[in-house]
């Protein structure tokens, strides 16, 4: 069973987490369990076999990192942080997933509240299952920015340390067996051999998230009438409990219904606003609706409408983002037309400035372009992004008010992934490169090479004009400033004892004569220069060449 463990929690091994759950002291307000600074920490060591039965005997409590080198991940979380863990709710989340028939194991934390875990077959896109969770997040009535592991999709390069920054770690569950146990659909705890079970009998296929995805939407609009298929969920969550007679929030609804239906029926919609009282009230309510108080609201909502009050109660507590914005008359429609769905956000690691690009669906709703943007400001000014995406696929989405934009936005980060440039393709690489010739190449025997760019080698320096120098990165595609570029050298060669330099003069063999300075110089180490190394990125897959 322990090698079993190991195998379900699979994930970055190149560090792991530590918790000195020892020391730890409950907030007083909240009731959340709290570790001081040194006693929640990494541990840059191996994560081998024997630490991970090392935190199944007892000897110390690990985390770790859910997402692998190659941004896949074999296991998910929500991390439920309630603000009463006295007064939290298990049996509510454990209630949901059986309503909703998710694949999701509810796993005790450390403070007492619950992780939501859900296992996969295989390795799988960790930006994916991310995103498969975080539409998860309403049907537990847990707000977006509820944290989600693994926290990051992609793992970066630890300029510091070398190797790769391991980010967010999730404490692992049966430290001891004993502690941190699963939970079955009565609240027992399950013990550890029952939870390997448990898992191996609940591993879900990759191919099987977007079915439940579907699975849920149909389970939304299950009992619902038809017309709300294509509009918003909270829409069709309300309309199967407005006949009580004690639900407050008919007015809401009905303003709300108002939005929708103006969009989806051109024509009629008037006649639809005026009919959904018999048709979704209970018979007394449905009567003080009557045509005089319907006009009145019509006119007042046609002078104030601000489209779907998506904050506001009781459309809040019945809000699905992640379904609702794939919706025709969703929140993202308009009398413009509906925003396009973004996705798979590639974030290209370039230096100094990263590039981006993402995939938008076409109106026809099938087929989809891939848009590129040159800054992150391109990515999130909606104008900018508009203009890009207009290029990339012959369609200018509509101008959509800026809540509706956060909306687009947080969707789409949702998906981003760290994709890195081809082998010696990298600004820094380039640079290297072309600064490693120049210092290895022919060396100036006089004033007059010197000042045409040839490079001087004195007293374990190498001097060179910049000008020239950079004459020769231009001649590579070089795409940035001098100033720019000038900046790159001295961070990059800091240890180098890097110099720009007034003037330097060419060194004569004849006492009291003297060359005519030359301008603009780079002075530069050439020991140090060959202990600095410039580690070229390396390619996990051939689809990521840019």
């Amino acid at each position: 069973m322990n090698e079993k463990y190991i195998q379900i929690f699979n994930g970055y091994r190149g560090a792991y987490g530590v918790a000195n759950i020892k020391n730890a002291y409950r907030d007083p307000e909240s009731g959340k369990l709290r570790l001081k600074p040194g006693d929640y920490r990494w541990n840059y060591e191996e994560l081998t076999d024997q630490v991970y039965l090392d935190h199944l005997n007892g000897v110390k409590s690990i985390g770790m990192q859910p997402c692998n080198e190659e941004g896949e991940t074999k296991f998910g979380i929500i991390d439920i942080d309630p603000s009463n863990y006295e007064n939290f709710d298990k049996k509510f989340v454990i209630d949901k997933i059986q309503e909703y028939k998710l694949p999701l194991i509810p796993i005790l934390s450390k403070s007492g509240s619950l992780h939501l875990y859900v296992f996969m077959q295989k390795f799988v896109d960790a930006a994916t299952l991310k995103s498969f969770l975080s539409n998860l997040l309403p049907l537990f009535n847990l707000k977006a920015d509820t944290e989600i592991f693994p926290k990051q999709t992609q793992l970066t390069k630890d300029l510091e340390r070398g190797g790769l920054r391991p980010g967010q770690f999730i404490n692992l569950p049966y430290f001891n067996k004993t502690d941190r146990r699963a939970l079955n659909v009565d609240g027992t705890e399950f013990t550890f051999d029952q939870f390997i079970a448990l898992v191996e009998s609940n591993l879900v296929h990759p191919d099987e998230l977007n079915k439940i995805t579907v699975g849920i939407d149909q389970a939304i609009y299950e009992g619902a009438d038809d017309e709300f298929k294509e509009g918003p969920p909270c829409l069709a969550a309300l309309s199967k409990i407005m006949k009580d007679p004690a639900f407050d929030g008919k007015d809401r609804f009905m303003y709300n219904y108002h939005v929708f239906v103006k969009m989806k029926y051109e024509d009629t919609w008037k006649q639809k606003v005026k009919n959904a009282p018999v048709k979704y009230f209970e018979q007394q309510h449905a009567n003080a609706w009557d045509d005089r108080i319907l006009n009145a609201k019509i006119r007042s909502w046609n002078k104030s409408e601000k489209g779907y009050t998506c904050t506001e109660s009781p459309i809040n507590d019945h809000c699905k983002k992640g379904i609702c914005l794939k919706k025709k008359f969703g929140v993202l429609a308009g009398s413009k037309g509906t925003y396009p769905i973004l996705t798979n956000l590639k974030k290209i690691d370039l230096d100094p400035e990263p590039e981006y690009e993402f995939d938008v669906i076409k109106p026809d709703g099938v087929s989809t372009a891939t848009v590129h943007c040159r800054s992150v400001e391109h990515v999130n000014d909606q104008r900018k992004r508009r203009n890009s995406i207009a290029k990339a696929a012959g369609f200018a989405p509509p101008i959509i008010k800026g809540d509706k934009d956060q909306m687009v936005l947080d969707a789409l980060w949702k998906t981003e992934k760290i994709v890195n440039p081809p082998i010696g393709t990298t600004s820094k690489e380039k640079l290297h490169d072309v600064l490693h010739a120049k210092i290895n190449g022919p060396k100036a025997m006089n004033d007059a090479a010197f000042k045409t760019g040839t490079v001087l080698i004195e007293d374990g320096y190498a001097f060179f004009k910049f000008d020239k120098f950079y004459d020769k990165l231009k001649s590579k595609n070089w795409k940035y400033s001098e100033d720019k570029t000038g900046t790159m050298m001295e961070s990059t060669y800091k240890k180098c004892d890097i110099e720009f330099l007034d003037q330097k003069r060419f060194p004569t063999k004849d006492k009291g004569k003297y060359n005519t300075p030359t301008k603009n110089i780079v002075k530069i180490s050439i020991k140090e220069f060959e202990n600095v190394p410039i580690h070229h990125t390396k390619l996990t897959h051939k689809k990521e060449i840019i």
